[in-house]
């Protein structure tokens, strides 16, 4: 049977940077932004002309707005398939505004949209991999380049998201040791995701600032 302690691949040293990097804005965990339930966003996502993975979808928005950050309809069409009104529309919508919302505060309310921790095991796991291959797509989609990055903290956060998007999870273990390699792979990425949000956001700040500067 297939181990998610196998994914010994992510650094805690990457992680432990992660965590110390990361900037919390005064008062971001005053704030509260709900997003709804993956049950919720997959009956909405029935009406749909694609009809994507729940994760998928929250991957991809995310993975948008860390490559784009003043981004607003880039993923429309990449979800939808058509352009729709109505409910559904309107929770996609409210989706990936609290989406923008929670990473623009860098809270760390920010959580994945995967399936209820009574869900079995591996079809959380297998979620986790779609959540990230969503963000992934998200990146390029925002124009952040993927493969032949230069070696960096952020490189090693996308490469390692990039591994877990590509892990097989069909034949995971449902055993107590798994259960929390799942927990800790999840606070993984969520904390990496901020991360790269933040990471990339500076250095559109700074890259911006240059290009200023060379005008004047």
């Amino acid at each position: 049977m297939y181990s998610l302690y196998r994914l010994g691949f992510l650094s805690h040293t990457i992680l432990d940077k992660i965590v110390n990097f990361v900037l919390i804005e005064p008062g971001a965990l005053m704030k509260s932004t709900t997003l709804p339930e993956f049950t919720d966003l997959t009956a909405a996502l029935g009406h749909t002309e694609l009809k994507l993975h729940a994760s998928q979808v929250h991957g991809l928005m995310s993975g948008v707005l860390c490559g784009n950050f003043n981004a607003d309809t880039d993923w429309q069409e990449t979800v939808m398939g058509e352009k729709l009104t109505g409910d559904t529309h309107e929770l996609l919508q409210a989706l990936y505004a609290g989406t923008a919302s929670q990473l623009a505060d860098f809270l760390f309310e920010f959580n994945l949209i995967l399936p209820d921790d009574t869900e079995t095991l591996s079809l959380r796991a297998e979620s986790l991999g779609v959540w990230c291959q969503g963000f992934v797509t998200g990146l390029q989609a925002a124009g952040v380049p993927i493969i032949d990055r230069a070696q960096s903290d952020l490189t090693e956060a996308i490469n390692d998201l990039i591994e877990i998007a590509k892990m097989n999870y069909e034949e995971v273990d449902a055993g107590e040791e798994d259960e929390a390699a799942y927990t800790e792979l999840v606070e993984y990425v969520r904390v990496a995701v901020i991360f790269i949000y933040q990471d990339l956001r500076e250095s559109d700040v700074h890259e911006s600032c240059a290009h200023a500067g060379h005008l004047h």
